[in-house]
């Protein structure tokens, strides 16, 4: 999911990955857009009428889960087969930290300019609490997304060696106990859920190391991935559609289509990620250069300037279909803007802050290393003090 200078600079990227980033991230923007602030649904409509308006918004607006599995399956996918480093890791995180800083100041300005256009300032606890996690993006969980995959980072060497010295029948155990408890239930039916944090990527990282280290075959198949295509669609799409049915006057939102963690999710994702290996690779520097901006379009629109610009913009929408082909102009707007403005930050970073990119990155890992040891001084003596009493 995150690309830097360096990186750009010593390998050539897939294209038809770089694709599916774009595609994923266009399904994360069609999750978070103001649906529910809308006008779609014209309550005096029959029952058919009203139900093609939320089936068509559910079919839309439920691909946010997909959309989660696939920018982390394509990472998981090359991170499982490649030496795992912490320097190299170091240096991701402290890559995606600059780039966090810089869109949460600037969407910090952009609340604050709408604000007082509005008339409206919040009270000074909220105004102090989005300004904390302005400030520190990360460890204020501003983004569930990257906190929890620069944690990830820290601990995937650790887990990665550990997943290694399983034997493939407890690897296989491990993923079966896994899916049972986790792969199929909806969490508005079954609320037992590891939520939307670093566990979720632990859980997706150990199914994707089983398929790429024990089943290879599977992992070059096109046949088996249109096969897991075609049962995360149907599971998906077909329970979105029964469910719908019987509630055609409000969107049914986090049901298997819309849940990372679970079975049709996993699959649409893993099949998609396995055609796009499998294809003749291509490469356009065009679309590798955009795609490595699609992490700003999740920022932009999961942050509370979206709430605060597109919400009252949905509600001055029409009723009906014409709604619902507003709000995807919105989104799209959306969509290319925030690409727009991250390329630039991209460039302007190259000449600036990325100018010393790997020197900065030795740095930390140094200051780093000195931090580690220092801790395990500290637990030294006191296992000494201890054992004295």
């Amino acid at each position: 999911m995150i690309m830097h200078k360096a990186q750009r600079r010593t390998t050539v990227r897939n294209s038809n990955i770089e694709l599916v980033r774009l595609i994923a991230m266009a399904m994360v923007m069609l999750n978070h857009s103001p649906w529910g602030a809308s006008h779609y649904l014209d309550a005096s409509a029959g029952y058919l009428q009203r139900l093609g308006s939320t089936q068509l918004v559910s079919f839309l607006g439920n691909w946010g889960g997909v959309g989660d599995c696939l920018f982390f399956i394509i990472s998981a996918w090359f991170l499982c087969d490649e030496k795992q480093s912490y320097a190299k890791n170091v240096s991701r995180c402290w890559h995606l930290e600059k780039q966090l800083w810089f869109w949460s100041i600037v969407l910090f300005i952009g609340c604050v300019a709408v604000w007082h256009v509005q008339g409206n300032m919040p009270g000074t606890k909220s105004f102090a609490a989005l300004g904390l996690k302005t400030v520190f993006p990360f460890a204020a969980n501003m983004w569930w997304y990257p906190t929890s995959y620069m944690l990830f980072l820290a601990v995937c060497p650790l887990l990665t060696q550990g997943l290694r010295l399983l034997t493939r029948n407890q690897h296989a155990a491990l993923c079966v106990g896994l899916l049972l408890i986790f792969g199929w239930t909806p969490w508005r039916l079954f609320p037992l859920n590891m939520g939307y944090s670093v566990l979720l990527f632990f859980y997706l990282y150990i199914l994707v190391c089983f398929v790429k280290w024990h089943m290879p075959d599977l992992s070059v198949s096109r046949s088996m991935a249109y096969r897991l295509l075609v049962v995360g669609l149907v599971v998906g799409l077909g329970s979105q559609l029964f469910i719908q049915s019987l509630l055609p006057n409000r969107i049914v939102w986090s049901m298997w289509m819309n849940s990372p963690r679970c079975l049709s999710s996993i699959c649409i994702a893993l099949a998609i990620v396995i055609i796009a290996t499998t294809a003749k690779p291509r490469y356009s520097k065009v679309i590798n250069y955009i795609a490595a901006s699609t992490l700003a379009v999740y920022l932009v629109s999961t942050h509370p300037l979206a709430d605060l610009v597109l919400k009252p913009l949905a509600a001055r929408t029409q009723t009906g279909i014409v709604a619902i082909w507003q709000v995807l102009a919105m989104a799209a707007a959306v969509y290319i803007a925030a690409l727009i403005i991250d390329m630039i930050r991209h460039w302007v970073f190259s000449w600036t802050v990325d100018r010393n990119a790997p020197r900065q990155s030795v740095w930390m890992v140094s200051k780093l290393k000195q931090v580690r040891n220092v801790g395990i001084r500290l637990l030294d003596r006191l296992a000494t003090s201890s054992r004295s009493q």
